[in-house]
């Protein structure tokens, strides 16, 4: 069942890619025939290969994220060492602490130099072995290079975004010519150009919600605890919860209610897809610290 899910996953993130990319490809087509497929790959590739790599503790600086020492929060440390070394990374995480009141984790960088970054918020509504389930699915995001895959489906769509610029201004400057019958266009060609960035930006998001469901896969895997990060989800989606009602009032829309347009899948089918993934219970377990509240100097 799991190798399943994961190779359904993995087919999703290829397809998805794939279609960035024949996106991108049909626009340079439009610009510029078969060359222009050439030249847009091209111009992507080296876009990617050439973006400056930020180290992850710029990246945390710009966040206003402060590293946290293993001294100040050792349980924690100890936590993403386990999950470090069972995930097979070459260099161990560096934590950092941001002063939010939200409740959120992320990840930034690579392999070689990754770091997750953890809320004041979520510190103090987690207790351990929720954290421990949290703490796996980012660093599940770095072993699995998804900031890396992210970046690459970024590029795609500044490039996209580009071409349908520049596809449009030449439309305009060609329109006297249209007007007077000297030139023509297909429907289809302008649809695609005018709707091109919205749709990189659907299968962006598409993407990003694929990469999310085989992290709580690979959180489980690693952990072999899915109730962990089930728990944890729960928790931080009746905080957004409440906080969408105190803003709007309790008939508010809520995010999950929007998911084409989400980065993240609905709370609930991703806790639906953890239980389901629930070891008998005679299996081993890691749940360190249990219920108890991590302590941070």
């Amino acid at each position: 069942m799991r190798n399943a899910t994961y190779l359904t996953h993995k087919f999703q993130t290829l397809t998805l890619l794939t279609s960035m990319a024949g996106l991108l490809g049909f626009l340079g087509w439009l610009l510029a025939g078969p060359a222009g497929i050439k030249v847009a790959m091209i111009i992507t590739m080296l876009a990617f290969v050439f973006t400056p790599k930020l180290p992850s503790r710029m990246v945390m600086g710009s966040l206003r994220a402060r590293p946290l020492h293993p001294a100040a929060a050792p349980e924690l440390y100890r936590i993403v060492e386990t999950l470090s070394r069972r995930a097979g990374l070459e260099k161990m995480p560096t934590l950092y602490l941001t002063p939010s009141r939200k409740l959120n984790a992320f990840a930034v960088g690579s392999s070689e130099d990754s770091a997750v970054g953890i809320t004041h918020g979520l510190v103090s509504a987690l207790n351990t072995r929720e954290m421990a389930g949290i703490l796996s699915h980012e660093i599940t995001h770095i072993k699995n290079r998804d900031m890396q895959v992210m970046a690459l489906s970024a590029v795609f769509g500044r490039i996209t975004n580009f071409l349908s610029v520049t596809g449009q201004i030449l439309l305009l400057v060609s329109l006297p010519f249209a007007l007077m019958g000297q030139v023509t266009y297909s429907l289809f060609p302008l649809m695609v150009l005018i709707f091109a960035p919205m749709m990189s930006m659907l299968l962006y998001l598409a993407l990003s919600r694929t990469r999310e469901f085989e992290a709580d896969k690979g959180a489980a895997d690693l952990l072999n605890d899915p109730h962990a990060l089930a728990s944890a989800l729960s928790k931080v989606e009746q905080y957004n919860t409440r906080t969408w009602q105190r803003m709007f009032f309790p008939v508010a829309v809520k995010p999950d209610q929007t998911p084409l347009l989400q980065s993240h899948p609905p709370t609930k089918e991703r806790i639906k897809r953890l239980l389901a993934m629930a070891p008998p219970p005679r299996m081993h377990r890691f749940t360190p610290g249990g219920g108890r509240r991590i302590m941070v100097i």
